[in-house]
Formats: C-alpha cells, structure tokens, sequence
C-alpha cells in the first residue's frame, strides 16, 4: 500500500494516536492479517501482511508543531526517514508543465511493481552489515529528539539496500554495492536532520528579531540607525519591556554594533551582515561618525 500526499496535513490533519498505532504496525509488516471493524457496518476486510509506505511533505514548523513532544519518543517517528533540504531551485515558469517521464524510467517502474519474494543477500554484504553494527553503526545522529530513531537505522539500512537492488537490476540479491549505496543515502540525510528542529523551533521573538534587524539594514543610510528610531519600530513588535534586551541580543550576536553617540546621548548602531570582508571601522573613524 501506498500513501503519497503533498502535505502531511492533507493524510492526517492531526496527530490521531489510533491512526498513528495502524502506521506502526504496517511499517513492522506483521505477518497476521490485519483488520479493522469499527467503520462499514457488516464489511469486514483484513489485509494479509499489510506493508505501508509513505511519502509526504512538510515544512519544518509545520512538523515540529504537528508532532508533539512525546511522539519523539514513540514508535512513528522512528521508522520515518526525514530528508530535509532549504534549496530553492529556480526553473523556467513558462516551461512545459506537462511533464513526460522517460520511456526507460516507466519501464522500469513496471518491472519493479512485478518484483515479488525474499531477498538473498552475498556473504561480503552480510560482513559489512556485521562490522558497522560491532562498530555502534557510527556515525549516529545525537540530536536528541533522534535518539528513538537510531535504534531503527539497521532496518533503514536494509531497506534502503533492497531499493538499492532493485534499482541496479531485476534480481532480488543483496550485495556490498548496495550496502555503501544505502550507507550513503543515510548518511545523507542524517546529517541535514538536526536542521529539521532548528528551522521549526523559530519562535516569535527570533521572528521579531530578525524582523528588526531587517529594519535596521534597511533604514541605513550610511551613518547608522538611532537607538530612538530602533526602538520605536521595535515596540510595535515586542513588549515595550523586551526592547532592550532585544537590542541587546542583536548586538551580542553579532547582528548590530554600536558605533557612538550624538550629542544628545543617543546611541547609533550600524548593522552587521556577518560578512568576513565588511570593513571594520577604526575608533577614529566612529568617534568622528
């Protein structure tokens, strides 16, 4: 069976612990047919070692905000290979959007759907599977929302390495070859999964922040940006209370500098764009600023 959904939310609208307990048991491929009586009246179907796969997307917010705390620490999520990428890729609007795929491509994909029985696997694929397992299968991802998700990697590397064979041919055969393919693919996307959690904790007050900074890049004429008119755009944001601990945030990330005063006491800041090759500028020249 097969689920693939642009959004997560279009399959699932909200975390359904009942939805969530079937998933599980479809990844795991329980040998005992499955069935479920509740809906349908006197219909009574059962799916003879049901297997699911599933592709869909998400924005990061989005997922971090549908799942919840706890499920991090369940079953779902660690069966689930999350590819994370901020790439933007620009194409041609007024392309053809009718989309052809190649003719070997749908062949190919006519003779996988056919593919049927147990996999055989080489004796050097069996030693390499052993040898990354009495090493701690490192690298492991540490991100500790992944903790749940490494004691499952192994299956992930065993099925990766059955689309691996598939791919290369039409024998059912696991050899090292697809060992080092299904490593890589891992690999690949583990690193980037710590991102993931980064790009969707973005609260409300880094929001306003980079919102500010932006402000302040933009109200830059040359001279720097006064405290006063900082902070009468900030307020708008944030608690009136916040702004100054926000001010100082940005400075102490490096976003803002103080670069001196008028002769009122207002302080001016000049915003930084973390840039190695920005000119700094010398105390002689701020003191003349």
């Amino acid at each position: 069976m097969f689920i693939m959904a642009d959004e997560l939310s279009a399959f699932m609208h909200k975390w359904e612990e009942d939805i969530v307990g079937g998933l599980t048991t479809f990844y795991d491929v329980e040998t005992l047919p499955y069935g479920q009586h509740r809906r349908g009246k006197d219909i009574r179907i059962k799916i003879k070692k049901p297997q699911l796969n599933i592709l869909v997307g998400s924005t990061p917010s989005n997922l971090v905000r549908f799942m919840p705390d706890v499920a991090w620490d369940q079953g779902l999520t660690s069966r689930v290979i999350m590819v994370f990428s901020d790439e933007r890729p620009m194409g041609d609007i007024f392309a053809d959007t009718a989309r052809r795929l190649p003719a070997d491509m749908v062949t190919d994909l006519k003779v996988i759907n056919h593919l049927c029985g147990q996999f055989t696997y080489e004796d050097g694929y069996k030693t390499a599977v052993n040898n990354w397992r009495a090493l701690g299968q490192q690298p492991s991802p540490n991100h500790p929302k992944l903790t749940h998700y490494n004691s499952r990697r192994l299956t992930h590397l065993l099925k990766l390495s059955m689309v691996s064979a598939v791919d290369r041919g039409n024998k059912l055969h696991l050899t090292t070859t697809d060992f080092n393919r299904a490593m890589g693919w891992l690999h690949q996307a583990e690193d980037f999964m710590p991102d993931i959690f980064k790009a969707g904790a973005v609260g409300a007050d880094s929001r306003a922040i980079d919102e500010i900074h932006h402000y302040i890049i933009a109200s830059d004429r040359g001279k720097g940006v006064s405290e006063t008119i900082i902070i009468n755009f900030a307020r708008g944001l944030i608690p009136i209370h916040s702004v100054g601990r926000v001010i100082q945030v940005l400075s102490d990330a490096g976003l803002i500098r103080a670069i001196g005063m008028d002769k009122l006491g207002v302080k001016y800041y000049k915003p930084i764009f973390g840039k190695p090759d920005l000119k700094v500028v010398s105390e002689r020249e701020e003191g003349q600023q």
